[in-house]
């Protein structure tokens, strides 16, 4: 919402998951700027998938968060502590970007997120 007000040109918000973009999205129809930007989350909520299968302008691309994202993040933290070892390098994480073409691929209704 400060951003918001604070600068009149905004093209897109990348809110990093879905449930900020959903946040976002709602700052953004206060604003009443709903057709000013477009927001990009992650992780590949039911309600999002959805609205990029129907074509949403404002949700053009979603990004998925991999099950092995949370695994390796669970690793290298309790590496860090049983060897007291700092964790560093390059992880490259498997996502993927979920578009308008393959959203039906990712749409699961009764998924409980």
């Amino acid at each position: 919402q400060d951003y918001l007000s604070k600068y009149p040109q905004i093209d897109a918000v990348w809110a990093a998951d879905d449930d900020m973009a959903i946040g976002v999205m709602e700052a953004i129809g206060a604003a009443d700027r709903t057709d000013e930007m477009w927001v990009i989350g992650g992780a590949g909520m039911k309600e999002i998938v959805k609205r990029i299968m129907e074509g949403d302008p404002q949700l053009p691309v979603d990004v998925t968060y991999p099950p092995a994202l949370i695994s390796s993040a669970i690793e290298m933290t309790a590496l860090n502590f049983v060897s007291g070892a700092p964790m560093v390098g390059r992880f490259i994480i498997g996502s993927q970007l979920i578009t308008p073409e393959n959203a039906e691929q990712f749409y699961f209704p009764d998924s409980p997120f």
